[in-house]
């Protein structure tokens, strides 16, 4: 299930505020961009029309065909212009067809159409509905069994699912209206943050329609208890704008030079060269594009130099399956991956000039569609480019010796206590919504992101905050604690002749340091409670095929710690995870050697909580790695590396312990251990490399994950603990990663995913 997110799109809605939390505060639906609301009312219900509530993978040319209509038919009834894109969660007219029978009443407040590999939980972690209360408004008798085709009413009201605890106050907002204006490097998410008012609700106010275009020396009018907002007339089709997209140079008035090829990957001699309009809006259902072209199974390349004012520019890009997007030969969004349509972002800072926009594309099968707009978000002069930094000097670095580092900088004053988390990947395929349900429904505190800063900075200073902002805002809501693990430099801020097939350090750690304090600055006092500074340093793939060093570690962290807590002094500080491994001359370190070195150069000092990646590969969690070869030849198994090579990288529980023991040695007895990874492969390998995935059946994982939790919430000296991973079945099923997740790919739970949804916490 890929989802496209929609409070940033062309149709918004903002849902009624809860009375007892906002007094007076009234917020009927705003429907702006289009006059389609994303949750159908009574009143359409009633006039005899069915409702389609749009789904990833769907097209008009899909859904008119399930209904045995047709496409104009759905676009003159729901009043929608020519070209005009759809989008997951909108809700469509159906023409013909009637709403009482497929409604089951006037409690539901959307329909749904089963589709191919969907299941209840699935369905109602999008809805935001408990499984129960689809059950019980549709008759269901066996919750397994749904067909495709199904029409299901989704009721109305709360969900009734777990709701988790949170350590931030709900926000209640001024008692009486209040006025802010705008200063730079503020943001409306910030900004609604700091007056504790929902972003929806002061958009609705200053009647905004896109978050994302204050200007500075605006002023806000900030909601109090006492506001009340009006439902506003509907909004009609905006029209075209009077400014067209830049001209292309050399080759014709605003056009694409666009090349296919007959494979996925661009390869050989193009089968069909032409022009095509900008902006691209192509939507080939499941057709071909031109004469020679496969219908499936082919790639192409749109190309061409516009002009451009200096500002701020968003990149906007609807595809079925893959894309990149390149802009001055510079990645900006790499999508390259099997989807059903998807809408990406790109925000990009441009000098005024000539700039060469390169799309990347390519089909699977089925349903084939690309398109590509932008449009400036702000007139400000753009940065001169930077000049390349000079390489260091390379000097020995010191042997880390057990002395006293200099005094931190100041630490937050709360503790990293225990609590339940999860890794999961809510970014790109906009997969925060599910994400989230699902957290909350686990009864889990913590949600663990890993940020690329590769993809959130491609150029100096091009930060991408999109996604990062739809993810904070919906755990905001959700009640959950956020920690966004920070990784791989971008090419720019490599060295030269950086091995860039590998994710690396930068050359300057300030440039990291400056990335580290924007992200905690833009989130501080938000769901984002902890940031942790890279991840299994001791790899050469993760260090960039550099040599290993905890020494240059280290000094990154520094830098790393002072940027973050002069940006947000109550943002936790986590250290980068050590991958629990031997030494292997250039390609790893020791994990027990690496944390010792890292300790005793000071480590301490500028972290809150000590990050660990403790594996369980065939062991249950209270083996210690003496005992491994025993174990694992009573329990059964195929993978012998705990009898070929005794080592405790083997053990969960040898990992945790030696970590714990290194902190006490180093003087640092008060900081947490914070596995910010753990858990079991189970079902079976989808790589080579992890044979061990054979050994463990799921209810093993199921079991063993339970237990590991209740280790960790016993010794009293670990911090949040992070299981990896929730979705990764759902978002790259058959890859390696995909074998640790607890729900299947169409999002029906594992046994380990009821059972630590049962697990009291």
């Amino acid at each position: 299930m890929r989802c496209c997110r929609t409070d940033i799109e062309g149709i918004r809605c903002m849902a009624t505020f809860v009375a007892n939390r906002w007094g007076r505060v009234c917020l009927l639906l705003l429907v702006l961009g289009l006059a389609v609301a994303l949750v159908p009312s009574q009143a359409l219900l009633a006039q005899g029309q069915n409702q389609h509530v749009v789904r990833t993978g769907d097209t008009l040319y899909s859904i008119a065909a399930r209904y045995g209509t047709t496409v104009d038919a759905i676009v003159a009834l729901n009043g929608l212009s020519s070209g005009t894109y759809i989008h997951v969660g909108q809700v469509l007219r159906i023409p013909g067809t009637s709403g009482a029978s497929a409604s089951g009443g006037t409690g539901c407040s959307a329909t749904h159409v089963v589709q191919a590999g969907e299941n209840l939980l699935a369905i109602a972690l999008w809805y935001e509905v408990s499984m129960a209360a689809i059950v019980s408004a549709n008759g269901i008798a066996n919750a397994n069994q749904i067909g495709i085709g199904q029409e299901l009413c989704i009721p109305s009201g709360t969900s009734g699912v777990v709701q988790a605890p949170v350590s931030t106050p709900t926000p209640t907002g001024p008692s009486q209206a209040t006025t802010h204006t705008v200063a730079a490097g503020e943001n409306l998410y910030r900004i609604a943050l700091r007056y504790g008012v929902p972003t929806g609700l002061l958009m609705a106010v200053n009647g905004i329609t896109d978050p994302t275009t204050l200007s500075i020396g605006q002023v806000l009018v900030i909601p109090g208890t006492d506001t009340t907002v009006t439902q506003p007339a509907p909004v009609q089709p905006a029209p075209a704008p009077a400014t067209q997209p830049p001209a292309v140079t050399g080759v014709g008035t605003n056009e694409f030079r666009a090349s296919y090829w007959n494979n996925a990957d661009l390869s050989g001699t193009p089968v069909l060269s032409e022009t095509v309009s900008a902006p691209l809006n192509l939507n080939w259902g499941l057709g071909s594009p031109g004469t020679g072209v496969a219908v499936d199974g082919f790639s192409a390349k749109f190309e061409g130099d516009f002009t451009f004012a200096a500002g701020t520019y968003r990149f906007t890009s609807v595809v079925d399956d893959g894309m990149r997007l390149y802009i001055d030969d510079v990645l900006f969004k790499d999508a390259w991956l099997d989807q059903a349509a998807s809408t990406y972002f790109a925000d990009v800072i441009l000098a005024q000039g000539t700039h060469r926009v390169r799309l990347e594309y390519y089909d699977r099968n089925q349903n084939a569609q690309i398109s590509l707009r932008w449009e400036q978000r702000s007139q400000v002069q753009a940065p001169a480019p930077p000049t390349q930094a000079p390489a260091p000097t390379p000097t020995q670095a010191p042997a880390p010796t057990p002395t006293q580092a200099p005094t931190p900088v100041s630490q937050p004053a709360a503790t990293l206590d225990f609590a339940y988390g999860i890794q999961a990947h809510a970014l790109e395929v906009h997969n925060s919504r599910p994400v989230l349900r699902a957290v909350n429904d686990l009864g889990f505190t913590w949600l663990k992101q890993q940020v690329r800063w590769k993809d959130m900075e491609p150029s100096r200073g091009n930060r991408q905050w999109v996604e990062l902002d739809d993810l904070v805002d919906r755990a905001d809501r959700a009640n959950v604690n956020v920690l966004f693990s920070v990784v791989a430099a971008p090419a720019w801020a490599r060295e030269p002749g950086a091995d860039l097939n590998v994710a690396g350090p930068p050359l300057d750690d300030q440039d990291f340091a400056n990335y580290l304090g924007a992200l905690a600055s833009r989130y501080c006092n938000s769901s984002v409670k902890a940031l942790e500074v890279w991840n299994e340093q001791n790899l050469h793939y993760e260090w960039g095929n550099l040599a290993i060093s905890a020494n240059d570690y280290i000094a990154m962290l520094r830098a790393a710690n002072i940027a973050i807590r002069a940006a947000c002094p109550t943002m936790f500080i986590i250290s980068g995870a050590p991958t629990p491994t031997g030494n292997n001359g250039a390609i790893a370190v020791d994990d027990l050697t690496y944390m010792e070195s890292m300790l005793a150069a000071g480590m301490a000092n500028y972290v809150d909580g000590i990050g660990a990646h403790p594996s369980g590969y065939n062991l249950p969690p209270d083996i210690v790695w003496q005992d491994g070869c025993a174990t694992i030849q009573v329990t059964g198994n195929t993978f012998n590396g705990a009898c070929d090579n005794p080592h405790h990288s083997w053990s969960f529980r040898s990992t945790m312990e030696g970590y714990r023991a290194l902190a006490v040695k180093y003087g640092a007895a008060d900081k947490k251990i914070v596995p910010t990874e753990f858990g079991w492969a189970a079902g079976g390998k989808f790589h080579p490399s992890y044979a061990y995935a054979d050994d463990n059946s799921y209810r093993e994982q199921a079991d063993w994950t339970v237990q590991a939790y209740r280790m960790m919430k016993g010794w009293g000296w670990v911090g949040p603990a992070i299981l990896w991973n929730l979705n990764f079945r759902v978002v790259g099923d058959g890859t390696e990663q995909a074998q640790w997740g607890i729900v299947r790919s169409d999002w029906s739970p594992l046994p380990a995913y009821d059972a630590l949804k049962a697990e009291p916490k």
